[in-house]
């Protein structure tokens, strides 16, 4: 017996999940014990598995969220981890919020992104995760105990939050959930510095600042 999924994703995205000669379509296969038919036409694409080699039966589960985290914008090394025990994906719809108009989607989808994209760097950074706007959707890769929380922000940010307060708020559930005292986005060789500031603007900047030297470096 035999159970399947189907998943469809943006035509320009089909490459990525082929990958070269075919690499992060058979990857997928291997690491979830399932089998992908892609249609490069249509962008359909048919997940089957046979319940009776299946070892793992979520790993169905895993094969279609990573097809659509790949479909939704993520890197295949990124959307591999979906695999990996306690991760998970989460995608949100930008219209379940702000409705149809192009205006409101643009400007929702620049909040979320950021100058040059330090505000979706920094709730990465803050709550341990990778985040991917695409079109009209937003989709997260994380620890599944973190992802309602990441998820609780994001939708503040859409709702006219300011970033400031997202982080805070972030950065405050996510010390909670690991039970660390430290500010999770104060990581870099400057912490000693960093630790002392604040004002989260200044510490926004400081930070987006040493990710530019790092970029030139």
């Amino acid at each position: 017996m035999s159970s399947e999924f189907l998943v469809r994703i943006p035509l320009e995205r089909i490459a990525v999940l082929i990958g070269p000669k075919g690499s992060t379509k058979k990857k997928i296969e291997e690491i979830t014990d399932t089998k992908l038919i892609i249609d490069s036409q249509s962008g359909d694409v048919i997940i089957l598995v046979e319940e009776e080699e299946l070892e793992d039966p979520i790993s169905l589960w895993k094969a279609r969220d990573m097809v659509k985290a790949i479909g939704r914008g993520f890197s295949p090394q990124k959307a591999f981890q979906i695999n990996d025990p306690g991760y998970g994906f989460e995608l949100l719809q930008l219209r379940d919020f702000v409705g149809t108009s192009p205006n409101a989607l643009r400007e929702v989808r620049s909040r979320l992104i950021g100058q040059k994209g330090r505000t979706r760097h920094i709730i990465e950074q803050t709550a341990a995760c990778y985040i991917s706007v695409f079109g009209n959707t937003v989709g997260i890769i994380a620890e599944q105990r973190s992802i309602q929380i990441i998820r609780e922000g994001i939708i503040s940010l859409i709702n006219g939050s300011k970033q400031s307060t997202v982080y805070k708020y972030l950065e405050e559930k996510m010390r909670d959930l690991k039970g660390d005292k430290d500010k999770l986005w104060v990581t870099s060789e400057r912490e000693e510095d960093l630790v002392d500031i604040t004002d989260l603007d200044e510490l926004e900047r400081l930070i987006f600042e040493e990710e530019e030297d790092n970029i030139q470096d």
